[in-house]
């Protein structure tokens, strides 16, 4: 940012502090304290400027070292750095009508913060492709719509700069959506459910009405995504928001899912990072159940993915060493495997004296959670077995 430009801003606001009480036509020589912040959005770098007059909480930024931007705002959408204090020389010829001479004119101090305390929704959305279904670009728009208003009413988040949403009747048509977005063309795609580059956000057909699908997308946008090393420390925050949205409800450690993966698998997956994305959840869940809640956790993901150290950026947030965490979630996480696996039935016989039959998550059987009947194998890979089983009439 230009310095001429942040000096003249820290002086317009520092004046407007210091020369109330001035009479007409006078020039003033003062200094000015002025707290200074600089905010860098995570959604694309972007840095702004805040300052106040005395007593503020703002940032500042200091030739001879780097900026630590380590910090996080509230809503979670921007990263801080470090206050300090700035006395800023003022020298200003002021004309003040006869009528006012000598009454203060107090300047009143700027509103406007990018971290607002009520954000506005982030623009929704141009759409490519599919003009001769104009129903299903009307439902992408309506549906990410919703996603967006969902976001700043129950997590105060939104996005900046605009969307276009790019829907094609095939899979093999986003090729020709991106070609058309960037002037070159994709070798292969990154997934056929959804994408997104820059400002473009790519579904496929399957996915364009899917809710979990345009959640995680826009969330993607809204907080920054990219390469992130561990995975875990972004994956379980998408899921998260995806599956408060698309279930109406925040996702808990006792769904199936997430005890078939600690049946499964193992707690240390984690540490060396080859976990599954439900298990990417589960230490997410439980980091926030036991230590913080879902913004301490989105401080750590944006600050990871700033580039800090995985280790620094977890104790920051939530005050514990990761080795000692590590430790701590494996044991919780064996000790869940142990419980799940002395309660297993041995049939499905067993199994339907005591526990309802539910749907498969991908067939439409019913029959009871694979981990909860180990034994019999689910062939359709949906986490339902003993579908179409019929207990004995007693």
């Amino acid at each position: 940012m230009n310095r001429a430009i942040i000096a003249a801003l820290i002086a317009a606001i520092a004046i407007g502090g210091s020369l109330g009480a001035f009479a007409a036509t006078q020039t003033i020589e003062t200094t000015a304290e002025v707290e200074v912040r600089v905010w860098r959005r995570i959604s694309d770098g972007a840095l702004f400027l805040s300052t106040r007059p005395q007593g503020a909480d703002d940032w500042d930024t200091h030739d001879d070292e780097a900026l630590d931007m380590t910090g996080l705002s509230r809503s979670g959408r921007f990263q801080l750095s470090d206050s300090v204090t700035v006395e800023v020389p003022v020298e200003v010829e002021v004309e003040v009508p006869d009528a006012v001479a000598g009454r203060p004119t107090p300047r009143p101090l700027p509103t406007a913060l990018p971290d607002a305390d009520v954000p506005i929704a982030g623009p929704c959305c141009d759409v490519q492709g599919m003009e001769d279904v104009l129903q299903a670009r009307r439902n992408v728009v309506a549906a990410m719509r919703q996603v967006i208003e969902f976001a700043l009413e129950t997590y105060g988040l939104t996005h900046i700069g605009h969307i276009t949403i790019h829907i094609s009747h095939s899979t093999n048509g986003l090729f020709a959506r991106y070609e058309e977005a960037f002037g070159e063309e994709l070798e292969e795609l990154p997934s056929e459910c959804s994408f997104q580059e820059g400002e473009h956000m790519f579904f496929g057909p399957q996915c364009r009405s899917d809710r979990v699908a345009l959640a995680w997308e826009w969330f993607v946008r809204a907080v920054g995504g990219g390469e992130v090393s561990p995975v875990w420390a972004g994956h379980g925050a998408f899921d998260y928001f995806a599956s408060h949205y698309a279930e109406g409800e925040v996702p808990e450690l006792t769904e199936d899912r997430f005890r078939r993966a600690l049946f499964y698998e193992r707690g240390r997956d984690i540490r060396l990072d080859r976990a599954s994305g439900d298990m990417m959840t589960i230490v997410m869940l439980y980091t926030i159940q036991e230590y913080g809640e879902f913004g301490d956790w989105l401080r750590f993901y944006s600050s990871t993915a700033a580039g800090l150290d995985v280790e620094t950026a977890f104790e920051a947030a939530f005050e514990v060493p990761l080795g000692e965490f590590y430790e701590t979630f494996e044991e919780w996480a064996d000790q869940q495997k142990l419980i799940l696996t002395s309660t297993a039935f041995q049939s499905c016989k067993d199994a339907s004296e005591h526990i309802r039959v539910r749907t498969g998550s991908v067939g439409t059987g019913q029959g009871f959670p694979d981990y909860r009947v180990p034994l019999e194998l689910d062939d359709d890979d949906d986490g339902v077995v003993c579908e179409g089983f019929q207990a004995p009439d007693e």
